[in-house]
């Protein structure tokens, strides 16, 4: 065989193995990101309207090459904060998750905005730059409709080995807190006139669900649960969840919040594909991760370290249940 055959032969060999120990790269639902997020770095401007529902102010726009995306603006208030959105998409990709679409930062021009705000009374809000700049998370937009994944009442027991659960922390903080002090009133967990949960939707949606309530408690998203499931949303009927809206996360001030605690201590079912995830999450290549952003340093030194913290405390509940029920019970997916 000729000498240059030889060499061929061999990379032929080599090759495929070389690049099977490579890690694939980042994807949504196992579409790839690369096109996404490029266009979503670089692309002008073709079309901006304001967006709908939310409390917060934000736009979707549509760039140059068609691409279109939600820009989620850099504001005061609470619950809308840029840099959880763009973050949330790295750890996720980084726990290979995949299910939060194609995010990243972007710096626009607010002439570029101003005209679809129309006046509205939210722009106060809004961190405009002294430059006339405005920064934030440019989220892609996902073409088709999302279906709102509606469970009924006690849906936790199916990411529960305990079925029994008096007060669900899953819906929101004021009615959570309401439940905790046996307040008088109706609220939406526990509302009489909802139906009682019986089988999910999708064979597949309690592994789902747990995944989200692990990936929340590590974001510190606490604005999951409520408003009619609205923030529960599937990529068409029957399909795979979504994790939309993360902008209530890595909070500045408390790293670990007591509503999350209960949150993370109610679920006793998980995925065993996520949990070693989780305990190879290495705090100092998600840093790296963050830096290729172009908005990066994107969290800062006491996020960075209370996800450390929540990682910890994730895996040490994990064990306690495996302690408790076994680890047949306990990893049921």
């Amino acid at each position: 065989m000729p000498r240059h055959a030889s060499i061929v032969l061999v990379l032929t060999l080599v090759c495929p193995l070389l690049g099977s120990s490579q890690e694939p790269p980042d994807a949504f639902l196992g579409q790839p990101d690369a096109d996404r997020i490029a266009a979503l770095r670089t692309e002008e401007i073709a079309e901006v309207t304001k967006g709908k529902g939310g409390r917060s102010l934000a736009f979707k726009i549509t760039l140059a090459d068609g691409t279109r995306g939600y820009f989620k603006p850099k504001q005061s208030f609470s619950a809308a904060h840029w840099y959880s959105e763009v973050a949330a998409y790295y750890l996720d990709r980084e726990l290979g998750l995949d299910r939060v679409p194609p995010t990243t930062g972007r710096v626009f021009r607010w002439s570029e905005l101003e005209a679809a705000a129309r006046r509205d009374e939210r722009v106060s809000e809004l961190g405009i730059a002294d430059n006339g700049t405005v920064k934030g998370a440019f989220i892609w937009w996902i073409p088709e409709p999302l279906k709102r994944v509606r469970m009924g009442r006690k849906w936790e027991r199916w990411v529960r080995v305990q079925k029994s659960l008096p007060v669900t922390p899953y819906q929101r903080p004021v009615d959570y807190r309401a439940d905790l002090n046996h307040r008088p009133g109706v609220r939406e967990a526990t509302d009489p006139s909802r139906p009682i949960a019986r089988a999910p939707d999708t064979e597949a949606r309690p592994a789902e669900l747990s995944d989200l309530i692990v990936f929340d408690y590590l974001t510190q998203n606490v604005d999951r649960w409520g408003g009619e499931f609205t923030n529960l949303r599937s990529r068409g009927p029957g399909g795979p969840l979504i994790y939309l809206d993360n902008g209530a996360g890595f909070w500045l001030g408390e790293q670990l919040l007591g509503l999350m605690e209960a949150r993370l201590k109610a679920l006793q079912r998980f995925r065993r594909s996520t949990i070693e995830a989780v305990r190879k999450l290495d705090i100092g290549r998600f840093s790296e991760r963050l830096r290729t952003d172009p908005l990066s340093p994107v969290l800062n030194e006491k996020q960075l370290d209370g996800l450390a913290q929540r990682r910890d405390a994730v895996l040490r509940h994990v064990d306690a249940m495996v302690t408790r029920f076994g680890e047949a019970r306990v990893f049921a997916w």
